[in-house]
């Protein structure tokens, strides 16, 4: 047991001695110049009004004090009304079981239903991805209206053949998805 004290008690010391203390040090410092300066804050003084105050100053800060509560609204301190959110929000209901899981109702317009058979004359599979190609024919429209190239297209063609959709090759596909959205959007 008196084995361990002795480096145990060491190893404490070492550990105290080693947090050091509140102190900084700058290099900046000339070489005689090694005495720390401190300015002390000033306290703040609570005077309660009215406290160490003449009859005229009381009289003073007393009429001051009348004049603003009698002063039109627009120099009063008014009260912070209450936020009241102007849509009530939601509340959890009791949860109602299932039999199957809802399906989307969508309804495509005509330009849609054609856009995507034209798509599917050409050879690509669209179904479960009918939303991603509407949204690309809409960024084939969006750049032949504006007269900047469509990268993306090509980007979209790829992911088809990429996720066998499609098995033409990629220039091909992009030709395909731009002659419908343009037959049937723009």
């Amino acid at each position: 047991m008196r084995r361990l004290t002795l480096p145990l008690l060491t190893v404490a010391v070492l550990a105290l001695a080693g947090c050091g203390g509140a102190t900084s040090e700058s290099g900046d410092t000339t070489a005689g110049d090694t005495t720390a300066t401190s300015s002390p804050l000033p306290k703040a003084e609570s005077k309660t009004p009215g406290a160490d105050e003449s009859d005229e100053e009381k009289e003073a800060r007393e009429s001051r004090e009348s004049s603003l509560s009698s002063a039109s609204p627009e120099y009063r301190e008014a009260a912070p009304q209450p936020v009241v959110p102007a849509v009530p929000e939601p509340r959890d209901g009791a949860a109602k079981e299932i039999d199957e899981i809802p399906g989307l109702s969508q309804d495509r317009s005509a330009s849609d239903i054609d856009y995507l058979k034209a798509l599917k004359d050409g050879g690509i599979s669209v179904d479960g991805v009918e939303d991603q190609m509407i949204g690309a024919a809409a960024e084939v429209c969006r750049s032949a209206a504006s007269g900047v190239d469509n990268y993306t297209l090509e980007a979209v063609a790829g992911q088809l053949v990429e996720q066998e959709r499609a098995s033409a090759p990629v220039p091909e596909i992009a030709e395909r998805i731009a002659s419908a959205a343009k037959s049937a959007y723009c």
